[in-house]
Formats: structure tokens, C-alpha cells, sequence
């Protein structure tokens, strides 16, 4: 099983390739706006991909991790493993029990 960002890497490169304009954007981008942003090509890149995919997570109401483990996990049954262990690390989080969180979020 993955880790929740590696799930989300994954999808994000799945949501880029099935968004061609998008993926052209990324490309269009060049040493030079890297410069004036102080970064490498690929650290602007995979910024601004960052923030495409967030813009419409955002957009369509989604927790990213959530989403992302769905969108990037093939087996059903990994998925689900792979979203209860992100939720029980997000109850701890938050200094809850699982039965608490649970509770409070009508799982």
C-alpha cells in the first residue's frame, strides 16, 4: 500500500494527463519564469501542477487525499485499507479515538 502522497503524486500526474491544456501550460513554462521565481524548471512545474490539481480538488469539494487514494488505487480493497489508515491518522491528528472521529464525521 502507498503512502496518502503517494497516492496523490499519482493522481495528480493521472488528472494532468487527462487535461491536455492544462499538461501544455506546464510546458510553456520556461528557465526564465524559473529564474524570476527562484527555482528550477521542474520545482515551478511541479508547483504549478500542485496548484492546478488543488484548484479543482478545491473546486469540486474534495478532500485531496481522499480523492486522490480513489482516483490513483485500482483494488478496491487496497483503496479502502489505504483511506481508513489516512483517516485514523487524521483522528490522532486531531487527538481523537477512532470511535470518536468516527462519530463525529457519521462513519
Amino acid at each position: 500500500m502507498k503512502t496518502p502522497e503517494e497516492y496523490y503524486v499519482l493522481a495528480r500526474s493521472m488528472f494532468l494527463s487527462a487535461q491536455p491544456d492544462f499538461q501544455q501550460a506546464l510546458e510553456q513554462l520556461t528557465e526564465s519564469d524559473a529564474r524570476t521565481a527562484g527555482m528550477s524548471l521542474r520545482q515551478l512545474r511541479d508547483l504549478q501542477a500542485d496548484r492546478i490539481y488543488a484548484a479543482f480538488l478545491r473546486q469540486k469539494k474534495q478532500d485531496a487525499m481522499l480523492f486522490s487514494i480513489q482516483l490513483a488505487e485500482p483494488d478496491k480493497a487496497v483503496a479502502a485499507e489505504a483511506i481508513e489508515a489516512y483517516l485514523k491518522s487524521h483522528a490522532e491528528a486531531l487527538g481523537m479515538t477512532w470511535e470518536e472521529f468516527c462519530r463525529k464525521n457519521e462513519l
